[in-house]
């Protein structure tokens, strides 16, 4: 199966895409971006998506961007693609301009980029049912996290770490021993009978599975709490979880080489994940109840 970008509007194979050396995304990082899953080729969660890149753009002071046709396209690069399980990434930069700091003056159109391509869930399934192995990472990126920004070299750094030290994940630690978030994930904790996290702010991004899940939580019994959490106490929680677009509920089962619990998925992680699929389900078969 052909993997297909569309870039402004003209649909072509995915190498055949290419931007100029002067767009600003390439010079500053000075783009956002979503990833969209895609079951039985729609789009999961589509509205939340859309809204959190409509504020992304608006947090960064884009020109106006129709997202309205952006989302055509991306159907339509679906659609070509006959993509039924895989991802949709969108990702717009503020155009192509001689490299200046200040923001194009007129502003000029931005570019815009959707790229298509199948996802294979067979290795991420073995890892919900067996767990994963995460460090922790001291936290060095910028302060605005809540905008999916494509500045992600201090998440890049991090994850190399992790990856180093053969683990799956790094959940990063601010500078007062507090827990953020993941490097490409949202981070969320059982214990006292509530399922917790770190509270919206600009240190996390607004996570749509998180947010997801959340109102998904009290159903089998976890009521969410927002709540700020050290590192020591995270490792001595009754579960530890990851979320995130193609992970889905990830069971954490080791922090820094130390054993989450009894070191196996937990069973509220479990019932998260059965609730999980079961809404997808639901929402596949049209019923959104």
């Amino acid at each position: 199966m052909q993997t297909l970008a569309c870039l402004n509007g003209e649909l072509m194979p995915l190498e055949e895409a290419k931007v100029p050396v002067w767009d600003r995304g390439f010079l500053f990082g000075d783009s956002v971006y979503e990833v969209f899953r895609l079951y039985e080729g729609r789009i999961w969660l589509e509205s939340e998506h859309t809204a959190r890149l409509r504020r992304s753009l608006g947090e960064m002071e884009f020109p106006y961007v129709d997202l309205d046709l952006l989302l055509e396209r991306v159907r339509r690069t679906i659609s070509a693609g006959e993509t039924d399980h895989g991802t949709a990434y969108i990702q717009i930069t503020r155009g192509v301009s001689p490299r200046a700091h200040p923001f194009p003056k007129p502003p000029v159109p931005p570019t815009e980029l959707i790229v298509v391509r199948p996802y294979d869930d067979a290795a991420t399934a073995i890892l919900r049912e067996t767990g994963v192995a995460v460090v922790s990472q001291p936290d060095l990126r910028w302060g605005r996290c809540d905008v999916k920004s494509t500045n992600l070299l201090a998440n890049v750094i991090a994850l190399e770490h992790a990856h180093r030290a053969g683990r799956y994940e790094a959940i990063l630690i601010d500078g007062d021993g507090l827990v953020t978030e993941a490097t490409h994930s949202s981070v969320l904790w059982v214990r006292e009978g509530q399922l917790q996290g770190t509270p919206d702010g600009p240190e996390i991004l607004p996570g749509t599975k998180r947010h997801f899940l959340e109102k998904l939580a009290p159903q089998v019994g976890l009521p969410f709490v927002p709540t700020r959490i050290g590192l020591a106490d995270l490792k001595g929680c009754d579960e530890v979880l990851l979320l995130g677009t193609t992970i889905e509920v990830l069971p954490v089962v080791t922090i820094d080489g130390e054993a989450v619990a009894s070191g196996k998925p937990g069973p509220a992680t479990q019932r998260l994940q059965t609730a999980y699929r079961a809404a997808v389900k639901r929402w596949l078969e049209g019923d959104e109840g």
